[in-house]
């Protein structure tokens, strides 16, 4: 009976220590192992209060199923490239061009094209940063759950500096290229891409010549775009939605140390309390029981 009231007791923790002057040292480390935690699970380390939460696994499902999205876009670009090459094709083959090809006309597929691929992009990242969130809050609610005020204080700092980092997340993903970036910057990480003339077109005799050089011309490009960009959106996301954001909400913790009522943020939940109360006057009588039958 000793055994099992000590075990139900062990449940519910401890509590705040009744003396005023260790509540602050309570409350840091309380805070401490919160955030060592959320900190653990940006490098995949095991946390203490959830020990069977690894989010590498889904983060690597989300990117692969990334990688998925920039393979199917390539193919539907090189249907689409392929398709309009053998339309100049029809219209111009066994004859001279008249006068050029318009570059420009096809590099609009392109980059309409990598454009596409934002909002697979920004899907991936919301996705990817409303799990974080749960974890996050997960952890708030295995650390702080005997303290109403501070769990939920600590979840309206997740879920702001949520917001905050999505915002900022998708404002790169924004600008991060999805077609902005010209040719140049692009054949300056290979060179293997034959560029074309500096005036954008196309001036030769040779009609089918003229077409290959193109169609290999924007597949090479395409090809190193979606190889940044495979690269470049799981970089952003993992820096905004998981790095800064746990960083954050270190910052945050501490600053909610100094700037709240720490008899506020150690108010128990009055269920809580009654229970532990209720199991150590019990274990108290089994105790002083047990010292008497001793002694008999």
């Amino acid at each position: 009976m000793l055994a099992e009231t000590q075990t139900e007791l062990d449940r519910f923790n401890s509590g705040p220590p009744t003396d005023p002057e260790q509540w602050m040292d309570f409350l840091t480390d309380k805070i401490t192992a919160f955030t060592q935690d959320a900190i653990k699970l940006t490098i995949g380390e095991e946390m203490m209060s959830v020990p069977h939460v690894n989010i590498f696994s889904t983060l690597r499902r989300q990117f692969n199923d990334w990688n998925m999205d920039l393979d199917k876009s390539g193919k539907t670009f090189n249907q689409g490239i392929e398709s309009q090459v053998m339309e100049y094709e029809e219209n111009y083959r066994g004859r001279e061009l008249r006068g050029f090809i318009n570059y420009k006309t096809f590099e609009m597929l392109l980059k309409d094209q990598i454009k596409q691929l934002e909002k697979p992009a920004i899907r991936r990242m919301k996705e990817i940063s409303d799990f974080i969130r749960d974890v996050l809050i997960q952890l708030a609610e295995s650390n702080f759950r005997d303290f109403p005020n501070l769990l939920k204080m600590t979840q309206t700092k997740i879920e702001n500096i949520k917001q905050l980092k999505e915002s900022e997340a998708e404002s790169m993903l924004n600008t991060l290229n999805m077609g902005n970036r010209t040719e140049e910057e692009d054949e300056r990480q290979s060179h293997d891409v034959a560029r074309p003339p500096s005036n954008s077109l196309y001036n030769y005799s040779n009609t089918d010549n003229t077409l290959k050089a193109l169609m290999h011309h924007l597949k090479s490009y395409y090809s190193i775009a979606s190889k940044r960009l495979a690269d470049q959106v799981p970089l952003v996301i993992k820096c905004k939605v998981l790095q800064e954001s746990v960083a954050q909400l270190q910052r945050e913790m501490l600053k909610l140390m100094k700037n709240y009522n720490i008899n506020d943020l150690l108010e128990e939940d009055n269920e809580i309390n009654i229970k532990r109360s209720n199991l150590k006057s019990r274990q108290k009588r089994l105790k002083e029981a047990l010292v008497k039958l001793v002694l008999l």
